[in-house]
């Protein structure tokens, strides 16, 4: 990376720091429509005949405090039991979607996310565990990962960590945020480095087979300076893969983030130095830049992915693909099956009625159409492979594209790609902001609100 990066004229920063969707999916949510049960069992009936394996996201949406920077969809709650009714339904959406297969399905990826997954106790962490290992079919060489608070398994002594080895988890993943106990403090999310540091080190000598560590730039009170320490430390650590993101500040969506102050946030000249110095800091240790936010160890499966372009994007950020198709389950959890999104209901009562009352809680979805997929693939090629081959169309690129030759001559100009006969590469710029060149393939664009570039 070159260095005179870090000092883009501030005006041109400004400029280039539209809103732009991150690319979790393509179409993204702020497209999903109402969607019925009776779409996803012809889905899942049409899945059945094959013989793909599948990936399995569940999510456990409870959290004790709301962190201010959160954009989760997140229960707060401190009433165990009410934890323990939403895991008995989330066992009865387990057993009904597995039983619309006539044989046991192959899973061989599953994720739980959040809320903090962590807070569900030994008994039903087991439950659930014990279920998806019951209904579907296993392979030794399955990922199986978790987020981890490291609030939630410090205090044990790692009981708790021991717990997810022995249940055959192999993959795991700290939220860290920001070791500065200013910045912790404005945000609300009070973890101590000790607190960090000793939950990594008890991960490594259980022996997790990958660590991650989630980290958050663009927070109150962060300063290049300050911001660098925390990377320095991280680095010092060394785990497998760290994801930095980018604070997405959506009030329109999360009202609690309307208690940070704007005026403790780092100015957009400063939140980009404060990418770009830890993005430098991180190669330099030895670390691969896996698309836009995040970096893996050159022996982590994910670096391998990227050098074989074989990188994907999901709503879990950058992903190893193990499986094209997944099945989201629990509350909000989004899944993508034969070319269809589906979410489950958002509200904790309604997801639980449906489930009580015998049905699948789906809510919303999109069906992709042709001209969908085709885009996706384009969006997909640019934020996984950084570079899109023309040749690898399924017909004229440049013919089907002709609409939006325009906007790419105009990132061209911007110095953001450039452009071949037979590819679009963008240039180390165009990586950095790699949703803006992304953003020309994307036809619904003006039909949603976005957090910023920057």
């Amino acid at each position: 990376m070159k260095d005179d990066l870090i000092y883009i004229e501030p005006s041109l920063l400004n400029q280039w720091n539209r809103p732009v969707p991150r690319y979790t999916s393509y179409p993204t949510a702020p497209q999903f429509a109402p969607q019925t049960e009776e779409l996803l069992k012809s889905k899942l009936t049409s899945f059945n005949a094959s013989t793909k394996p599948l990936s399995l996201y569940l999510h456990i949406p409870f959290c004790k405090t709301m962190c201010l920077f959160c954009a989760c969809s997140v229960v707060l709650n401190r009433k165990p039991e009410r934890q323990a009714t939403y895991c008995h339904h989330l066992l009865h959406e387990i057993g009904r979607v597995a039983h619309s297969f006539s044989t046991k399905r192959s899973v061989t990826q599953l994720h739980f996310g959040g809320g903090t997954p962590t807070s569900l106790t030994a008994s039903e962490l087991t439950q659930v565990m014990t279920a998806l290992r019951s209904h579907f079919s296993w392979g030794p060489q399955d990922e199986i990962s978790i987020e981890v608070d490291p609030r939630t398994v410090y205090a044990d002594g790692g009981e708790k960590l021991s717990l997810l080895k022995e249940l055959g988890f192999n993959r795991i993943s700290f939220g860290v945020q920001d070791l500065d106990p200013v910045v912790q403090e404005a945000v609300r999310r009070r973890q101590s480095e000790e607190m960090t540091v000793m939950s990594y080190e008890m991960g490594r000598r259980l022996g997790f087979e990958g660590i991650n560590m989630d980290l958050i730039y663009g927070l109150p009170h962060q300063t290049v300076e300050r911001f660098s320490k925390t990377i320095d430390r991280i680095i010092s650590l060394k785990p497998d893969r760290i994801a930095l993101y980018s604070y997405a500040k959506v009030p329109w969506l999360k009202e609690h983030q309307k208690a940070i102050p704007d005026e403790t946030l780092p100015s957009t000249e400063e939140k980009f130095r404060l990418y770009v110095t830890a993005r430098a800091k991180l190669m330099e240790a030895g670390y691969t830049a896996i698309g836009m936010d995040h970096f893996s160890l050159p022996s982590d499966p994910m670096t391998k992915a990227y050098q074989e372009k074989k990188l994907t994007r999901n709503f879990q950020g950058y992903s190893v693909q193990l499986a094209q198709d997944m099945i989201g389950l629990g509350l909000t959890a989004i899944g993508f099956l034969e070319n269809t999104y589906f979410q489950n209901l958002k509200e904790l009562g309604d997801y639980q009625t449906a489930v009580a009352a015998g049905r699948l809680p789906v809510h919303r979805g999109f069906a992709l159409s042709e001209d969908d997929l085709l885009r996706r693939w384009a969006i997909q090629s640019l934020m996984c492979q950084f570079e899109l081959d023309k040749r690898k169309f399924p017909g004229d690129f440049d013919t089907y594209f002709m609409g939006i030759q325009g906007s790419l001559d105009q990132l061209e100009q911007e110095g953001f790609i450039v452009q071949t006969l037979h590819k679009i590469t963008p240039t180390p710029l165009g990586r950095l902001f790699i949703r803006s060149v992304a953003s020309a393939f994307d036809a619904y664009l003006h039909k949603g609100q976005f957090s910023k570039a920057i």
